[in-house]
């Protein structure tokens, strides 16, 4: 009799012990599942409000990005280049979307194509490099110089007669990133087989950060948000992936649009130093075309002249600022406003692919995430701080 009280005894503790942990913590770190994914979309948990740095089973967590699969390494948004972001680690892998002549979503930055990274059906490259191919092109004659080049105007199977798979070594692009391991018979995928590649290699695991790519100076060059947005969310629901992705713009027209479509699907807005006062894109402008260009007319002095507040009204999960023009009070005001704030680096601002000074700071001051194409090192100096690292995935593609 007193084994058979013993025992229950015993088994009243654990189940009381499994539910109290059941109830306390989180679980899971993975993207868009779990008591994290609050906080990695600004839910209302104990990690996302009033703290600026989440905890996921006992350690900080600060989410890793890696940029294009890992630029610094492997070609841009590739299959190569994502199978070298998996296998270095990391929580969500970023990608630029444009859409070709038949509709479909093929992943790449550019909506014309860059001779910085593309060589032609002969090997060779476009031009010396992006700026040289349009040098001397006057304004009004550009649209119609570069129609051939254009996306939207070819065919995925016309793109897939293109390379991708090196950088041009006359292109200044190229010198940013010395350590990348160039490779022949890259193409351009589409976002559909991006995703099926990474859930098949993760088994879900890893999140998915796309980013639409348009150009408000020229809309002509890309079809409209509206039907930008509507492919996009298409495929999202097809892949079964619309609670583990963050769709990212520049130009906000192309949120408000999916914004209206899906409500689940996380936003994010991308803001640069250029949109700070007295910059060229500054949406802080006198003249509100100035001001409004990026952001579908919206204007910032319509919000107290808060960058973040105008993003948390626009409907934005996220607020995804350049890390050159974030600011500790900036943060702080995004995170009391429950906003995610993921910072990114523009290589030509900073100097280089990847500037542990400028990381130092925003991992010091508690950003949610950092998009790096050197996602190695920033694991590295997360590791040293004693923050919670991504998992490793190694698959060779």
């Amino acid at each position: 009799m007193k084994r058979l009280a013993f025992l229950l005894c015993c088994s009243l503790l654990l189940a009381v012990a499994v539910l109290c942990g059941c109830a306390s913590a989180p679980t899971s770190d993975t993207p868009g599942t779990g008591a994290s994914a609050q906080a990695i979309h600004g839910g209302s948990s104990a990690e996302s409000v009033g703290r600026p740095t989440a905890v996921v089973a006992g350690k900080k967590l600060i989410q890793v990005y890696a940029h294009r699969g890992a630029r610094s390494f492997a070609p841009e948004n590739s299959l190569p280049g994502y199978a070298t972001g998996l296998a270095i680690g990391t929580h969500w892998v970023d990608m630029d979307i444009v859409m070709d002549k038949d509709g479909e979503i093929v992943v790449s930055h550019d909506i014309w194509l860059n001779p910085d990274i593309t060589r032609g059906p002969d090997g060779e490259f476009l031009a010396p490099g992006k700026s040289a191919m349009t040098e001397g092109i006057p304004p009004d004659e550009l649209t119609a110089y570069l129609q051939p080049y254009m996306v939207r105007n070819l065919t995925y199977a016309q793109l897939r007669q293109y390379d991708v798979g090196r950088l041009n070594p006359d292109s200044p692009y190229g010198k940013y990133f010395p350590e990348q391991y160039g490779m022949d018979g890259v193409r351009m995928p589409l976002l559909k087989d991006v995703i099926r590649y990474v859930n098949g290699v993760t088994g879900g695991k890893v999140g998915f950060q796309i980013e639409f790519k348009t150009d408000p100076l020229h809309d002509s060059w890309t079809y409209a948000p509206k039907q930008f947005a509507a492919a996009l969310d298409n495929v999202l629901e097809e892949e079964g992936i619309t609670r583990n992705c963050e769709v990212q713009s520049f130009d906000w027209r192309c949120l408000y649009e999916l914004q209206k479509l899906d409500a689940e699907v996380a936003t994010a807005y991308l803001t640069e130093w250029d949109n700070e006062p007295g910059t060229e894109y500054s949406f802080f402008s006198d003249d509100a075309s100035i001001a409004g260009l990026w952001t579908g007319g919206e204007l910032v002095k319509d919000y107290d002249d808060s960058i973040p507040q105008m993003v948390k009204a626009l409907g934005g999960r996220c607020w995804e600022p350049e890390d050159v023009e974030l600011t500790k009070a900036a943060l702080d005001e995004a995170h009391s406003l429950g906003l995610k704030v993921v910072v990114w680096t523009w290589p030509e601002h900073s100097g280089s692919a990847f500037d542990g000074k400028t990381v130092k700071r925003m991992i010091a001051w508690g950003v949610d995430g950092i998009i790096t194409d050197d996602p190695g090192r920033l694991i590295s100096m997360l590791a040293a701080r004693g923050y919670k690292t991504p998992q490793q995935f190694p698959a060779a593609y």
